[in-house]
């Protein structure tokens, strides 16, 4: 049974562009990493683990109907990422920068 609050996965065409997305909006406008606040290098494959990635400041656990909207997107590096995990933290409020 469905409550509405299952989780969309996160993979395929659409992730790859989004992924694209956070990439451009950060390097045009030179935006640091959402978690520990330091540079992004936007020009190195994603798959490095100082490479951009998508972070949801609001929870795809606890808001998974933002999954897809592009203003719950923010670059972060992907060992800041992995850092983050995929469990929901309640009481912290929003990352830093919001788009």
């Amino acid at each position: 049974m469905d409550d509405g609050r299952s989780i969309p996965a996160w993979n395929g065409r659409r992730s790859q562009d989004a992924l694209a997305q956070v990439k451009a909006r950060g390097k045009a406008n030179n935006l640091p990493c959402c978690i520990c606040e330091q540079p992004i290098d936007y020009d190195i494959p994603s798959s490095d683990p100082d490479g951009c990635s998508v972070q949801h400041p609001k929870s795809r656990a606890l808001y998974p109907h933002l999954t897809w909207d592009p203003l719950n997107w923010a670059p972060e590096h992907l060992t800041c990422n992995k850092g983050e995990g995929t469990a929901a933290t309640l009481a912290i409020g929003t990352t830093s920068r919001v788009w």
